[in-house]
């Protein structure tokens, strides 16, 4: 493991037991046994730890296209959370430092890059891919949030069942 993989496996050790916002760069340093001037030649602060965390995540769920390009919403719907079925114990660190914004601004970014080939086929002017990205940002964002919140209990294909059955 790399030096900035192991700061960020350990900001999330030490976000376990502490909160976020208490957390100093000295026990995240101490975290991943080293001294604070290498934290510092990865990062300026601990919050570019967790950003650098969550872009992380993004591009290795963008890294597999049947997260994005399903047939149906269904499909889409359960790609989407087998994926993050996977980062669930990261996912609920998140949640419990109420720090899912960090999530939600990685979608705002993450988005139109994913639905582009969505947004070609169905001939969508600018104005309308704008809303369609918002709407698809919010509903997964949305979702997700929702279920960490229930201590994602359900499985994807159940996910995908229950989400399809509200949009049909």
């Amino acid at each position: 493991m790399g030096k900035e993989a192991q700061i960020i496996a350990s900001l999330f050790s030490v976000m376990e037991v502490d909160d976020f916002s208490l957390i100093t760069v000295t026990q995240i340093a101490q975290e991943a046994e080293i001294g604070r001037k290498t934290f510092y030649r990865y990062f300026k602060n601990k919050e570019e730890v967790l950003e650098r965390a969550v872009e992380i995540l993004f591009s290795e769920y963008a890294a597999f296209e049947k997260n994005y390009s399903a047939s149906n919403f269904e499909t889409l719907i359960y790609y989407h959370f087998s994926f993050w079925r996977q980062h669930c114990a990261q996912l609920k660190i998140l949640y419990k430092n109420d720090l899912m914004l960090y999530l939600f601004k990685q979608y705002q970014q993450r988005i139109p890059q994913l639905n582009a080939a969505y947004i070609r086929r169905a001939k969508l002017d600018p104005s309308t891919a704008k809303y369609a990205n918002a709407f698809t940002t919010g509903i997964f964002w949305s979702i997700l949030y929702t279920w960490i919140e229930n201590g994602a209990k359900e499985r994807p294909a159940e996910l995908a069942k229950i989400c399809s059955t509200f949009l049909k």
